[in-house]
């Protein structure tokens, strides 16, 4: 039989190519396949442990975020509390309620001549919360330090009778 023409061809083009290179490029592509099967395991290894700790820090921030949530629910409650007693106490004891809101309005006046801002004072809340006090019970103000009016100037942790100021969310 002759050679054809295509039979020719196909001979000569394997004639071309040498056979050291076409197996130096099947090694070479053989590393890469172990090159990319050992990054797709690390990949997925990562995306395991990602996950994994993905998980963790969606439990801690619900958590987290419920405790806030509960801690403004409490809050409201407290602030609640302290405008039903300031009520109270206005209705019982107007007098010393009136001489109360004249000292704190002279406080205010104060206030505008005071290179310290407001808020930066001490309340009694913070000194209590810095000396490790656990006691979250109000102070008990009686009717007669009540009726009293302020003892001198104000000190750096407001005038008596400052917790019946609400500052609180409306």
């Amino acid at each position: 039989m002759e050679p054809t023409a295509s039979g020719m061809f196909c001979d000569r083009m394997l004639s071309m190519v040498n056979s050291e290179d076409v197996n130096a490029i099947i090694q070479a592509q053989r590393h890469m396949l172990d090159r990319f099967e050992k990054t797709n395991e690390m990949l997925l290894n990562f995306n395991g442990l990602s996950d994994a700790r993905l998980q963790q820090m969606n439990e801690r921030f619900l958590h987290h975020t419920r405790t806030l949530v509960e801690m403004k629910r409490d809050l409201d409650s407290v602030f609640r509390r302290i405008r039903t007693l300031k009520s109270k106490i206005a209705k019982q004891y107007p007098e010393a309620f009136s001489n109360v809101h004249e000292s704190l309005d002279l406080e205010d006046e104060d206030e505008e001549f005071d290179p310290v801002p407001p808020g930066a004072g001490i309340t009694a809340a913070t000194s209590e919360q810095s000396s490790g006090s656990c006691d979250s019970s109000p102070d008990a103000v009686s009717p007669a330090e009540l009726s009293q009016g302020p003892p001198g100037p104000p000190t750096s942790e407001g005038p008596p009778g400052a917790e019946l100021q609400d500052e609180g969310p409306d």
